[in-house]
């Protein structure tokens, strides 16, 4: 039941930052913002972790900054292929990626630290 909750909150925040940040849109249907939902928990649950433990000295040496940094690259990268897989998301340049990026970030460590699995 966590995890159906956890993920409806991740979608929310997803949502969330796509109405707040100018910048980035969403102009697709459900069906195309659940396939970016699951393009995010994807790169989350494989990709994330495999570049978290490529970095692991990196991480050591800033002290765990450079996990931020990481955070923010795979949803870059999240945001990119959902726009290249024509889902609707687009993007007007770099700083509107990183700041929802961050944002989305931000609120997902919020919502994991809020629901436990």
């Amino acid at each position: 039941m966590n995890l159906l909750l956890r993920a409806a909150a991740i979608a929310f925040v997803v949502w969330l930052t796509f109405r707040v940040i100018d910048g980035l849109s969403f102009g697709g249907d459900w069906v195309a913002f659940a396939f970016v939902i699951a393009i995010l928990g994807f790169a989350n649950a494989f990709v994330r972790p495999i570049l978290k433990l490529l970095a692991l000295p990196i991480r050591i040496v800033t002290l765990g900054v450079a996990t931020l940094v990481i955070n923010v690259g795979v949803v870059v990268g999240v945001i990119w292929a959902a726009g290249r897989l024509d889902l609707g998301v687009s993007s007007t340049g770099w700083f509107a990626t990183i700041a929802g990026a961050l944002m989305i970030t931000v609120l997902s460590a919020i919502v994991s630290a809020i629901v436990k699995d």
